[in-house]
């Protein structure tokens, strides 16, 4: 497991409704503690349409540095009351040098509790997170479906 995960604190920002950037502090890195997040939401999704999203962050988690760059596409199923919401992307990792294809879903157990399997492209990681009506998550992180982690987030 790398280091620079570890322990990352990211800020972000709304330039506009579609577009956020921010930057990604990662205290563990032995280079490039500092890195920019950012995101572009292409086509916002309707009952007709996926959404798009198109962004750039660090690498993928098992990565001791580099960035990524994504494009990926999601819909949720059955409407507003759906509770599935199935992704795909493709993702330029710097440091492998290559086109990777992360999906996923999202399942809402609850209003307020997410469960996200995933695949970034080469390695399967699993979060629940828990969303607070303040705006405040916290989510438990199986990083390689086995390395657990924890994360909190608070929306200003």
């Amino acid at each position: 497991m790398q280091e620079r995960p570890r322990w990352r604190t990211t800020l972000t920002g709304r330039v506009s409704p579609r577009f956020q950037v921010g930057v990604e502090f990662n205290a563990n890195a032995p280079e490039a503690k500092l890195n920019p997040v950012g995101n572009y939401f292409i086509q916002p999704e309707s009952n007709t349409r996926p959404g798009i999203v198109a962004g750039f962050s660090s690498d993928r988690i098992g990565t001791p540095r580099g960035m990524s760059y994504f494009v990926s596409a999601q819909k949720q199923l059955g409407g507003e009351k759906g509770r599935i919401a199935p992704y795909v992307g493709l993702a330029y990792s710097e440091f492998g040098k290559q086109v990777l294809a992360p999906f996923g879903a999202s399942f809402a157990l609850r209003d307020d509790l997410v469960l996200l399997p995933m695949c970034d492209g080469k390695y399967g990681h699993t979060t629940l997170s828990w969303f607070s009506k303040r705006g405040e998550s916290v989510s438990l992180i199986a990083a390689f479906n086995k390395r657990v982690g924890i994360a909190f987030a608070r929306n200003f």
